[in-house]
């Protein structure tokens, strides 16, 4: 028989999360809960049932089996050049700046499997030539381990790149190796990777000059989609850009960056 996970237990489940990632799981949610802990409860695995998985998870200080239940929960959806209105943006601002003078950041927040980040690279690679000649430099944040741990593999199914990445880009920008293309070593070493929790400190050094945050908000409750926006603000350069999700909008909520179009917001 399936082990039943109770309202009441949900909750549990749900602020414990909410505690560690700032993210909150609404009620709907909960067959996501029973699905992707499945796994881990059973007659045959270590929890027989999901409070015996519950009661281990608050009363452990192994920050490995706590990321194990984060990693399992958290939803990650990527493909390359997803919504390439950004990526032509992207294109147009690297074919102005002026690097001679300045230094360049890109921040690839909840970059899932590293798609958005790569997309990021090439496009700044196809528009700039000698690139390596330059301070450029990428970073890719994300609150799940494991999808980080894939993302600095860099490698992909054939199918899932073939389908949607221009056949040039594919023989220019990855090495194919059996049912996988594989990110290029020329491409990854302007790219770092780093856990970030985005309701938590940020460990930043420098300001960025374009900010993708997106398909991230719709996670947050409003008045965290305030405080994660306004704790990015100061990360951006004057003149830099924070770009949401298409589907995605600031709206109601309290912020200094001038609205442009296509989800991009400009700080001046």
């Amino acid at each position: 028989m399936k082990e039943i996970l109770s309202d009441a237990l949900f909750s549990k489940f749900a602020d414990f999360f909410y505690s560690k990632t700032g993210i909150k799981l609404k009620d709907y949610k909960k067959y996501l809960i029973v699905n992707r802990l499945s796994k881990f409860i059973g007659s045959d695995k270590k929890y027989l049932t999901f409070k015996d998985f519950y009661d281990a998870l608050v009363s452990t200080d192994d920050p490995d089996f706590i990321n194990s239940f984060v990693n399992a929960i958290t939803t990650n959806f990527s493909f390359f050049f997803r919504e390439r209105v950004h990526f032509d943006f992207l294109r147009y601002f690297f074919s102005k700046f002026d690097f001679k003078n300045n230094y360049a950041r890109i921040w690839s927040a909840a970059c899932s499997t590293g798609e958005e980040t790569y997309s990021a690279a090439i496009s700044v690679l196809q528009t700039v030539d000698n690139l390596a000649n330059y301070d450029f430099k990428i970073l890719g944040t994300d609150i799940s381990t494991r999808v980080l741990s894939g993302a600095e593999r860099g490698s992909y199914n054939v199918e899932k790149l073939d389908s949607n990445v221009d056949k040039r880009l594919l023989k220019t920008y990855f090495d194919k190796v059996n049912n996988n293309y594989i990110v290029k070593d020329f491409v990854k070493e302007f790219i770092d990777f780093r856990y970030l929790n985005l309701m938590k400190s940020y460990p930043f050094t420098r300001e960025f000059d374009i900010v993708f945050l997106r398909n991230v908000l719709i996670y947050f409750d409003p008045g965290e989609k305030e405080y994660i926006i306004n704790r990015i603000y100061p990360y951006v350069k004057k003149g830099g850009y924070l770009i949401l999700g298409l589907s995605e909008t600031l709206l109601g909520i309290k912020h200094n960056f001038k609205t442009l179009k296509y989800s991009i917001y400009k700080k001046e």
